[in-house]
């Protein structure tokens, strides 16, 4: 049998925030239901006071109609001796469950219900403090079980008023409450159940993040967090992965670029190696003539490093800021017209022919520096590349809230290739491949992406075409 690897787990053991999230539910579910009994407790004491209130009283008066009418009908027969109200006494004793006497007006008892002298509970029960029920009192006190005491004056002769004596000696009282709470307890176990669940599923999408976030940590920059749903969690997963496309992007952009740097900085610095190895042979020589020339061959390559490494600073600075770092009302129209002025004697000197529609009175915020970087690109470009006696076409439209420049020259048709590489860094065609450092078209997207802007080339009848829109941009009048 083949040696077998056993890999024994920790049980995993509820994380912090899991027991946060438990123990605040749980708190905020005990205080609801404390809220709950409380408010129970005490509406349900205050409308049972009522109800037993109104229930005294009437029954409380019912007796005592009763009771004097039974001494009423039998006028001329003692009271000690009227045999129908000691039977009316009795059956009152039975029907409610409590020792019932007759007193006359010195408290003398006439008639009772029960045998033997009056109960000494009645004198601790009498020093409570007495409810007022209409024309009765009702004493109460509580000594393993209610003991209430109630007094009601009865008619019991011409001018004279007695009274009759309700001594309930053990009351059980129903507690409607105590089955309330029982209830709420085991409602609330229940759901306390039922939040081990819930917070789990909370706590099971941000360790997802968590995990998500590790894996990127250690170099996995493809991985993407996958939560669903529309809440604030689900929402923070497309921000992860948002965050995490755009460092996956920065990551393989900036690994590119190093590779780039390498190569491009490598013929600049091989041209001055040659250079300074010809140099040293001429001057062992005495050629001083040749010496010239290979110094200023080097000066120009090291010219060429310095605009190489100063458009690379930029190009990184730029990778790294999201937004303009300034922003001021800008008219593109008399950006472009500053631009064409200072490139007319390259036009006129190569014999182009220039056509410009510039009426738009359109403005825009943003980075004037920067806009005046990007145009001044595309527009250098544009006259750089064109042919003898060519045509350069500057544009401006407006459609909807956006406004689109267009920059066309007279050029060969480019490839679908070079079309969607022009503004990678360091892309350059087959015709500009001895021209420029390959970052002026990059360094011209990103500023615009900054402005919120797109950018495209594209080929058409006239040549190639660049087009550059901006959202959201207005007409100057409007706003002035």
């Amino acid at each position: 049998m083949g040696n077998r690897l056993y890999v024994c787990r920790r049980p995993m053991k509820p994380g912090k925030l899991y027991i946060k999230i438990f123990l605040s539910f749980l708190l905020v579910l005990i205080v609801t239901e404390i809220l709950v009994f409380g408010l129970f407790y005490f509406s349900s004491r205050r409308s049972f006071r009522s109800r037993f209130q109104h229930y005294v009283s009437s029954q409380a008066l019912i007796v005592k109609e009763l009771l004097e009418e039974k001494i009423k009908s039998e006028p001329q027969t003692r009271l000690a001796e009227n045999e129908s109200v000691k039977d009316f006494i009795l059956r009152l004793s039975e029907i409610y469950g409590a020792k019932i006497w007759l007193a006359d007006p010195d408290e003398k008892a006439l008639f009772k219900s029960f045998p033997g002298n009056i109960p000494d509970n009645i004198a601790v029960v009498s020093k409570k403090q007495a409810e007022d029920f209409g024309n009765l009192k009702m004493h109460r006190h509580f000594k393993k079980g209610w003991m209430s005491y109630i007094a009601i004056p009865v008619e019991i002769g011409k001018g004279e008023i007695g009274s009759l004596h309700v001594f309930f000696e053990k009351m059980q009282p129903a507690h409607p409450e105590a089955s309330f709470g029982l209830g709420l307890v085991g409602i609330g176990f229940v759901i306390a159940l039922l939040i081990i669940p819930v917070s789990r599923i909370i706590t099971n999408r941000i360790k997802k993040l968590r995990h998500s976030a590790l894996r990127i940590a250690e170099g996995d920059l493809s991985h993407r967090v996958t939560i669903k749903g529309n809440d604030e969690i689900g929402e923070l997963g497309r921000s992860f992965n948002r965050m995490a496309n755009r460092l996956e992007r920065m990551i393989r952009g900036g690994r590119e670029l190093t590779a780039n740097i390498s190569h491009e900085l490598r013929s600049p610095l091989a041209r001055i190696r040659i250079a300074e190895q010809l140099l040293r042979e001429r001057w062992e020589r005495g050629d001083h003539k040749a010496c010239d020339r290979h110094l200023d061959s080097i000066r120009e390559d090291i010219e060429e490093l310095d605009r190489l490494i100063g458009s690379i600073l930029v190009l990184s600075k730029l990778d790294i800021q999201e937004t303009p770092r300034k922003r001021e009302r800008i008219k593109p129209a008399d950006l472009i017209n500053e631009l064409l002025e200072r490139l007319k004697p390259a036009i006129s000197g190569r014999g182009l022919h220039l056509v410009t529609d510039l009426s738009l009175n359109h403005a825009l915020f943003g980075d004037r520096d920067a806009l005046r970087t990007a145009l001044s690109n595309i527009l250098e470009n544009a006259v750089k590349f064109t042919p003898e006696k060519g045509n350069v076409v500057v544009k401006m439209q407006s459609e909807q809230d956006s406004l689109r420049i267009s920059v066309t020259n007279s050029f060969d048709l480019v490839s679908k290739e070079d079309l969607t590489k022009i503004f990678e860094p360091f892309y350059r065609t087959e015709r500009a491949h001895a021209h420029g450092s390959g970052l002026g078209l990059a360094i011209t997207k990103k500023i615009i992406e900054q402005h919120r802007g797109s950018i495209e080339a594209s080929n058409s009848a006239e040549g190639l075409s660049i087009q550059i829109t901006f959202p959201h941009a207005y007409p100057r009048e409007s706003n002035g």
